[in-house]
C-alpha cells in the first residue's frame, strides 16, 4: 500500500509552466508538429468546453497571449513536447507579430459541445509540407493517447477508444481512505518524499514574484495591508500572491498537483506560514504538505479533473485544512472534523475559469481551511448528516463528488456557454 500511494503522489505532483489549460494546448500542437516534422502551415484544434473556458483569461508564460489559438501556434513553432507541461520552458524569443498573423489566418478552434462528462479533451492537427500530424490529449493535461501522421497511427495508448465518451476512469487513489493518507504522511521515510521540498521552493518563488513585482490583480499585496491573525493572513497572502504571478504569465514553473498549478499552490504554500507560525520543523512541514497533496488528489478524483466545482476552493482547501490540522494537533479525529467543516461550508463553489480572480478564490479557500482547522482543534464541527456532511469524511467527499460529476453537468455546460458567448469568441 505504501509504495502505491507514493507512486500516485509522484505521478500527480509535477512542475508545470503556466496555466495548464493553454499549456496542454501548446503540448498537443508541439507533439503533432514533432510527429509530422516540417514547418507548420495550418493548425486546427478541437477541445472540450472546460479547457477552453480555462484558457480565456490567463496569459501564457513568455508571451503576451491569452486564450487558445496563439498558445497553440507558439507550441507548434517553438514547443518541445518531450518537456511535458513545461513544453515552452526553453523558449528565448517569440516573433509576436508572426504568431498573431498566423493564428488569425491559418489556425482554427472548435469546441466539441457533445462531450458531456469525458473531462479534458484536446485534438491538434498540424499541417506541414510533409502532411498532417494529429495528436489527442485526453483526461489528463499531459496524457497523449494518440499520435498519427497522415492517418497512420504511430502511437496509441493501450485500450484507448477514440470513439468513447465515457467519464474518465476511476482513479487508483479511490481505493484508499483518508486515514490511509494520514498514516502514510505520518510514517513514510522522509527521504522518499523529499521532492516536496522542491514543490515548496517553486511555489514560494511564485508567491515572492507576485509580491515583489506587484503582479496580477495584486490580491497578495492587498492582504498584506489587512490586520488580523498573522498566521492566517500570511497563509492567504502566499496563496494569493503565487496565483497573482501565475495568472499573469510569470515565467516560473509551479509544482502542480493533480495537473493543476493553482491547486498545487493552494495545497502547499499556505502551510509554510502555518509551520513557521507554530514553530514546526521542516520535516513536519513536508509531511503536512504530503498529506495536503494526497487529500487534494483524492478529492479531485471524486469531483473530476474538470468540473463546474472549483478544485482550488474544495480539493486544495480540504488538503491544506488537513495539513494545518496535522501541524496543530496531529490527530486524525481533528483532521476528519476539519474536512467536514470545509466541505459543509464551501462545497460547490463554481469554477468559472482560470483568471486573475483565482488569486482571491485561492485565498478565500485557504482562509476557510485554516478557520476550519482552528475550530476542529477546539472540538467544533458541523454535525453528521447536516446538509452534505455524512457520517465520516470519506462519505462526505464521495457525495460531493457525485454532485460535481453528475449533478452539475448542465450547470457546467450552461456556465461555459454564458462565458464564451459574453466574450463573443468564434469557436466554429
Amino acid at each position: 500500500m505504501k509504495m502505491e500511494i507514493l507512486d500516485i503522489l509522484r505521478a500527480e505532483v509535477k512542475p508545470a509552466l503556466g496555466c495548464t489549460g493553454p499549456i496542454s494546448v501548446s503540448l498537443a500542437t508541439a507533439a503533432a508538429r514533432k510527429a509530422v516534422k516540417g514547418i507548420p502551415q495550418k493548425i486546427r484544434i478541437i477541445m472540450d468546453k472546460d479547457t477552453f473556458k480555462n484558457c480565456i483569461a490567463v496569459i501564457t508564460p513568455g508571451t503576451p497571449f491569452m486564450g487558445v489559438l496563439e498558445p497553440g501556434v507558439v507550441g507548434a513553432f517553438y514547443g518541445e513536447p518531450e518537456l511535458g507541461l513545461e513544453v515552452l520552458k526553453n523558449i528565448k524569443y517569440i516573433d509576436v507579430d508572426f504568431v498573431r498573423k498566423f493564428a488569425k489566418e491559418n489556425a482554427a478552434i472548435e469546441i466539441n459541445w457533445e462531450l458531456k462528462s469525458v473531462g479534458l479533451y484536446i485534438e491538434a492537427y498540424v499541417e506541414t509540407e510533409n502532411g498532417i500530424g494529429h495528436v489527442i490529449i485526453s483526461e489528463v493535461h499531459d496524457r497523449i493517447v494518440l499520435e498519427e501522421v497522415n492517418g497512420k497511427v504511430i502511437k496509441k495508448e493501450d485500450n484507448y477508444d477514440i470513439n468513447s465518451t465515457k467519464p474518465e476512469k476511476t482513479d487508483s487513489i479511490r481505493k484508499f481512505r483518508i486515514e490511509d493518507f494520514y498514516e502514510f504522511a505520518s510514517n513514510i521515510e522522509i527521504e522518499k518524499i523529499c521532492f516536496i521540498k522542491d514543490a515548496l521552493k517553486l511555489n514560494k518563488s511564485l508567491a515572492d514574484a507576485g509580491l515583489n513585482e506587484k503582479m496580477g490583480a495584486k490580491f497578495g499585496l492587498g492582504f498584506e495591508k489587512l490586520e488580523g491573525n498573522n498566521i492566517y493572513l500570511r497563509a492567504k497572502i502566499l496563496a494569493a500572491a503565487a496565483s497573482d504571478a501565475r495568472m499573469s504569465g510569470k515565467n516560473l514553473s509551479a509544482m502542480s498537483c493533480a495537473r493543476s498549478g493553482n491547486v498545487g499552490i493552494a495545497a502547499s504554500v499556505p502551510l509554510i506560514a502555518v509551520a513557521e507560525g507554530y514553530g514546526k520543523s521542516n520535516e513536519e512541514l513536508v509531511r503536512a504538505v504530503c498529506l495536503s497533496y494526497l487529500l487534494t488528489i483524492y478529492v479531485k478524483s471524486h469531483i473530476g479533473r474538470l468540473s463546474a466545482m472549483c478544485a482550488c476552493a474544495i480539493a486544495a482547501s480540504i488538503g491544506v485544512g488537513a495539513g494545518t490540522s496535522f501541524l496543530i494537533d496531529n490527530d486524525f479525529g481533528k483532521i476528519e472534523m476539519t474536512i467536514k467543516n470545509i466541505a459543509g461550508s464551501i462545497g460547490g463553489i463554481l469554477c468559472d475559469g482560470a483568471k486573475f480572480g483565482c488569486a482571491l478564490k485561492l485565498s478565500t479557500a485557504v482562509g476557510v481551511a485554516i478557520e476550519s482547522s482552528f475550530l476542529a482543534s477546539e472540538g467544533i464541527c458541523i454535525p453528521n448528516r447536516d446538509g452534505i456532511v455524512c457520517d465520516n469524511a470519506d462519505d462526505t467527499i464521495a457525495m460531493l463528488g457525485r454532485i460535481a460529476r453528475i449533478g452539475m453537468i448542465y450547470t457546467d455546460e450552461y456556465m461555459c456557454k454564458e462565458i464564451i458567448d459574453r466574450e463573443k469568441i468564434n469557436t466554429d
